[in-house]
């Protein structure tokens, strides 16, 4: 069953902005033998992540993001039993500060600030959906 999860976190205060290349590297290498896709965005202290895969996987990657200590308040926003993937050759995509459209938090979020704490799962994912042609040629498979 393939299934896709949307969560978002907080940046634990302890953690330096640098860790995320750490926490995007450790995504893609642990996600491409599991066979999990998706896209991670951070933007001013919050992830905002898209997990797609077998229900298994995805769940399993869920929990350890869940007790990672990089991250805080984790809150699943989505889950749905999707068809098909739509990042099917990311292992993990990367929006990060600076490189996201501030015209597409307004129109999803109502606010020009990056608060994926303030979306609904339907508002996260068409943000998400309507980023992806600005992710830089990160397309990671194998």
């Amino acid at each position: 069953m393939l299934v896709r999860l949307i969560y978002v976190s907080k940046l634990a205060p302890n953690v330096d902005h640098r860790s995320i290349r750490d926490i995007l590297a450790a995504s893609q290498r642990n996600n491409q033998p599991r066979g999990v896709s998706g896209l991670l965005m951070f933007n001013s202290g919050f992830f905002l992540q898209w997990l797609e895969g077998e229900r298994r996987a995805v769940n399993e990657r869920f929990a350890r993001i869940a007790q990672d200590e990089r991250h805080i308040d984790p809150l699943l926003l989505d889950y749905q039993v999707v068809v098909s993937r739509q990042f099917p050759n990311w292992n993990m995509g990367y929006l990060g500060e600076g490189t996201m459209n501030r015209a597409a938090f307004y129109e999803f979020g109502a606010s020009e600030q990056f608060d994926p704490y303030a979306l609904s799962g339907a508002a996260a994912e068409a943000l998400m959906l309507s980023m992806r042609a600005q992710v830089p040629l990160l397309k990671t498979s194998g």
